[in-house]
């Protein structure tokens, strides 16, 4: 019985060691692919950044013709591309992860480089992409609230045509986004400036926001 219970023992230790490593080892696989995604996302936004700041120096600094740009649909799908991987990051690495929220400032900065872009093409080229900027919180008080304002968002993009949506996280340490908060008088979330004039709270329904969309 002894002689059992002390091989009984051993393998039980032997289990133990073996779980200990194979969770390890998983930690550490799940760990290491998304840092991976962190570099393939940083490398994104340098690409989208850069893609974007050259196309505004073509008009602003050096005098080229602004309506015939087409990389804009390129840009804008990477731009959301970028996001989503952002999102992801959140997940696995940590909302206040410090390199996670350091990407998320870039990303707040070339979404407005975008918007501004945008704008501009609205102004001069007659072109008529609609805009929604989108303030959402991760805070426990809000984040149901702004999850369910963002799926309805994504139904809203299915829907409409040349609809560009930016996603601004309300509580980012980021003079960009106190600015903007400043600029569009934000002062909760879920909320939502459609086409740069019109300010929606906490929506319930499609028709809160469509109604504003042409």
């Amino acid at each position: 019985m002894k002689e059992r219970g002390f091989q009984s023992g051993k393998r039980y230790i032997a289990s133990f060691l073996i779980g200990a490593v194979v969770f390890i080892l998983v930690f550490a696989l799940t760990y290491s692919i998304s840092y991976l995604e962190f570099g393939r996302v940083s490398n994104l936004q340098a690409d989208v950044g850069y893609a974007i700041f050259e196309d505004k120096l073509d008009y602003t600094l050096f005098d080229e013709p602004i309506c015939t740009n087409e990389s804009l649909g390129e840009v804008s799908r990477n731009l959301g591309f970028q996001g989503r991987i952002i999102d992801d990051l959140e997940k696995k690495l940590g909302k206040q992860n410090k390199e996670v929220l350091s990407r998320k400032k870039f990303y707040t900065l070339i979404e407005l480089e975008h918007f501004e872009f945008v704008n501009l093409l609205n102004e001069k080229c007659d072109r008529n992409v609609q805009t929604i900027l989108f303030f959402y919180s991760n805070e426990e008080s809000n984040i149901k609230d702004s999850g369910d304002a963002g799926k309805l968002l994504s139904v809203v993009h299915s829907k409409t045509e040349n609809l560009m949506i930016y996603s601004f996280d309300i509580n980012l340490d980021s003079d960009l986004i106190e600015k903007l908060k400043e600029k569009y008088d934000v002062e909760r979330s879920p909320t939502m400036i459609i086409n740069g004039e019109f300010k929606v709270e906490n929506p319930q329904n499609l028709l809160d926001v469509e109604v504003y969309l042409s």
